[in-house]
């Protein structure tokens, strides 16, 4: 599971903006209007991710890794994310100026008054999956009937399989990581990310199928590089050139991902293998880039991809659509 279930972060959200508003209204400097010079002259800004380092963060390491970060003037510092990361509340509160997160999220923060936007959408097709073994049978969500799953509970995509009436008579539990469940019962189906979850099952010697959410309908775009609006207002020459750093370095980690993965691993302490990279990043390469988006392209988004997800979160009765606009959502103009 890789970001809080949809009513903990709204309730986490409310606490802690509560909270820190005391903090930063007792502050005098305005960090969203400014960043921090390094040591070196460059400007020192903060990138933090949504989960632990693995490779659907492996463009904005690569930047790093490859100089391309220094070429555009830039010092970042990569703070690792995990299971409690709250990226929308720290862009917010002005502690970090840059963060990724998942399309859907940032749907329901902007819901939630978080005024973040997207820049860049390293991944055109959300890795999101239901993985279940070979040995079941199942090769189609309608098929999914009589099966336990193990699944965060709150998560959009779970709405929407529900809406499409996947999930009657399937048994939901929560979900432990790992696939440890899966290994040991026929009866059991998980969510996985495509890159990721099925690479385990297969070195446990459990051939799996792999039902993927995009293919039923649900498609946000993922791994988004986001930041407040104010501060895209604020430093327009800074952000774009964060965009197209992060842009090159997402065109570097797709052609050549061998010394990134390097680093990775230095920065991974959960368990994180080259074999796992590698697999992640051939597994990858296929929802970064397509034939509407070539390499060069990268992270490019569209407006009626935006229109789609948040019309459809808006009939799930995850949002009001009066609160949230998809033109709000994105921003392309920070492009080469």
């Amino acid at each position: 599971m890789r970001y809080l279930t949809t009513s903990l972060a709204r309730i986490f959200f409310l606490v802690f903006t509560a909270i820190m508003a005391l903090a930063v209204g007792c502050n005098t400097k305005d960090n969203s209007k400014q960043s921090a010079s390094s040591t070196t002259g460059k400007d020192k800004v903060i990138l933090q991710l949504n989960w632990f380092p693995e490779a659907e963060h492996g463009g904005f390491y690569a930047a790093k890794v490859h100089g391309i970060f220094e070429k555009y003037n830039l010092d970042v510092e990569i703070l690792p994310g995990g299971k409690a990361a709250t990226v929308p509340q720290e862009l917010t509160v002005g502690r970090i100026q840059f963060g990724i997160i998942n399309g859907d999220e940032l749907v329901l923060s902007r819901e939630s008054g978080v005024d973040i936007v997207s820049l860049l959408a390293p991944l055109q097709t959300s890795p999101r999956c239901i993985l279940v073994r070979k040995d079941s049978g199942i090769e189609k969500f309608e098929q999914l009937s009589g099966l336990t799953l193990q699944l965060g509970a709150g998560q959009p995509f779970i709405e929407f399989l529900k809406s499409k009436g996947y999930m009657e008579n399937v048994k939901v539990v929560p979900y432990q990581g790992g696939v440890g469940a899966l290994v040991a019962g026929t009866g059991i189906g998980q969510q996985a990310y495509v890159f990721s979850e099925p690479l385990l099952a297969e070195q446990e010697k459990v051939p799996v199928n792999v039902l993927m959410v995009s293919e039923a309908g649900f498609n946000p775009y993922t791994s988004l590089l986001a930041v407040t609006k104010e501060y895209a207002q604020t430093n327009p020459d800074l952000v774009k050139r964060m965009v197209q750093a992060c842009q090159e370095g997402w065109q570097k980690y797709l052609a050549d991902p061998a010394e990134t993965n390097k680093y990775i691993l230095t920065q991974n302490e959960h368990g994180l293998t080259d074999e796992a990279l590698v697999y992640g990043v051939e597994k990858m390469k296929p929802l970064c880039i397509n034939d509407t988006v070539p390499l060069e392209k990268v992270g490019i988004m569209t407006a009626e991809r935006w229109e789609e997800l948040v019309k459809q979160m808006a009939e799930l009765k995850l949002i009001d659509p009066a609160k949230v606009k998809a033109s709000d959502c994105f921003d392309n103009s920070f492009f080469k």
